[in-house]
């Protein structure tokens, strides 16, 4: 199954979002996408914008979002995965990822956990977290089937979410990104999406935003897919847009479990709840 990982720089234009969305899906679905994956803040670019604009554009532009992502879905006959700011009653919106499939219908919604808190910047400052764990999902297409679990960006940095995803039955962990450029940082996101995709034995497909801020670089890209065994085997750099694409092949998960079993050799018993 053919999956795609968009990288693109949103600005602090939704209408312009909208449309390099657009145009993204369209080339990803002609590529032969049956998924296609935006980043974190495609909706809306965080940067210069301020807590009361972040609360006016989800209450302005969120339902055109989710709209336009089911659009895009059944546009295509493709799962589209894309995140932005979703309003809520209690203030703050939450950073929120829609899955929808080919027939329009909501397929999972995850509310970011993992606020970033970190490198002096802080998500609590313009949103707020989610209280449920992320959903896994399944997708057919092509006679192939996969369960994907969904993760957001600063969640990289915490093994027990993947954890829980792959005990609720992913074979397939989709991140999305706005990761912050800065020193070391690219090397975190390398290693970290390698890793887990490796500890879980598992396909992980990463979709980041790329730059938007001063000298092109406010957040780094490196979309990537990496296969169950840790190889990226489709990756874009740090800066420019573009469209990482691969075929995700189900039986590759099976093939690598079966080589290295180490979900099966795990010997402490894990319980998931929210802290």
């Amino acid at each position: 199954m053919k999956i795609a990982a968009i990288q693109f720089t949103p600005s602090v234009e939704p209408s312009e979002n909208f449309q390099a969305m657009r145009a993204r899906a369209a080339e990803a679905a002609a590529d032969g996408a049956r998924v296609i994956v935006f980043p974190e803040q495609a909706m809306v670019l965080l940067q210069s914008v301020t807590v009361d604009g972040l609360t006016g554009i989800a209450a302005k532009w969120w339902d055109a979002f989710a709209a336009l992502t089911a659009e895009l879905a059944v546009e295509h006959s493709a799962v589209v995965v894309s995140a932005g700011f979703e309003p809520s009653p209690d203030g703050l919106p939450f950073n929120t990822v829609l899955a929808v499939g080919p027939d329009g219908s909501e397929l999972a919604r995850y509310r970011k956990l993992h606020l970033y808190e970190a490198f002096a910047q802080s998500e609590f400052a313009h949103t707020q977290p989610g209280d449920e764990l992320p959903p896994v999902f399944n997708v057919e297409a092509d006679g192939e089937s996969l369960s994907l679990g969904l993760a957001n960006c600063y969640d990289l940095r915490f093994p027990e979410l993947f954890r829980s995803l792959v005990d609720r039955g992913a074979d397939t962990l989709v991140v999305v990104a706005a990761w912050a450029s800065g020193p070391g940082k690219e090397d975190h996101w390398s290693i970290l999406t390698r890793a887990r995709a490796l500890e879980s034995v598992s396909w992980l497909v990463a979709s980041a935003a790329v730059g938007g801020g001063p000298r092109d670089a406010a957040t780094t890209g490196l979309s990537r897919i990496v296969d169950p065994l840790g190889a990226v085997v489709a990756g874009l750099g740090p800066r420019g847009e573009g469209i990482a694409i691969a075929d995700v092949d189900p039986a590759a998960v099976a093939r690598a479990r079966g080589v290295l079993p180490a979900l099966e050799n795990r010997r402490i018993g894990l319980t998931y709840e929210l802290g």
